[in-house]
């Protein structure tokens, strides 16, 4: 008689990158328990067992996002310098939109992006989450001119504004296919202009 093979063992890392991958591509709404289980390798009792309910797991998929994904991205925060930050924050994020391991883009700005009625509170988490991005370039801005780096005059909140513009734009050509290299040379524009902003205005 044929031994009974074990069951497989429960992954709940690998189970969240899939659930992750798959409300990446279809956005929260889009995104049917179907699709997750089958996507998971489990079937609903077990997904509700482990991760309670879809928008719990959702949430949780988005904690994975910032472990794995962003947290590379926003180590550019600790670049000695403003100019630095802002360089290392573009062309890391151009990298993260572009993993091949991963879909393209950023989850942030595609999970929730528009949500009816019932999952308002979803959509109004993830513009929190960009709000709080954009609040941390501001504040090492500040950080920035308060140690005589960046001048006067210079407004934190209107240049961290301007590069989660720049980096958000890179974010939906990159959901659209356009390559790595195309997007690098944007960001590059984009650094060159500031360099020449900032010039003139010490001239």
């Amino acid at each position: 008689m044929a031994a009974v093979g074990r069951p497989r063992q429960f992954d709940p890392e690998r189970a969240l990158d899939a659930a992750l991958e798959v409300f990446w591509r279809h956005g929260y709404e889009g995104t049917s328990l179907t699709d997750l289980t089958m996507a998971m390798g489990i079937n609903r009792p077990a997904l509700y067992s482990a991760f309670g309910s879809k928008k719990e797991l959702f949430f949780r998929a988005l904690d994975r996002y910032y472990a794995v994904d962003a947290v590379h991205t926003f180590q550019a925060l600790e670049a000695p310098t403003a100019q630095e930050v802002t360089r290392q924050y573009l062309l890391r994020s151009v990298e993260q939109l572009t993993d091949p391991e991963r879909p393209m883009g950023c989850f942030v700005l595609q999970g929730a992006f528009v949500c009816g009625p019932e999952n308002r509170d979803v959509a109004d988490h993830m513009v929190g989450l960009r709000v709080a991005a954009e609040r941390a370039l501001r504040e090492r801005y500040e950080q920035a001119q308060a140690e005589g780096e960046l001048p006067p005059d210079e407004d934190p909140a209107s240049l961290a504004r301007y590069i989660s513009v720049v980096r958000h734009g890179l974010a939906v050509l990159a959901c659209g296919g356009v390559p790595r290299a195309e997007l690098e040379d944007s960001a590059h524009r984009a650094l060159d202009g500031l360099s020449l902003r900032m010039a003139a205005r010490s001239a």
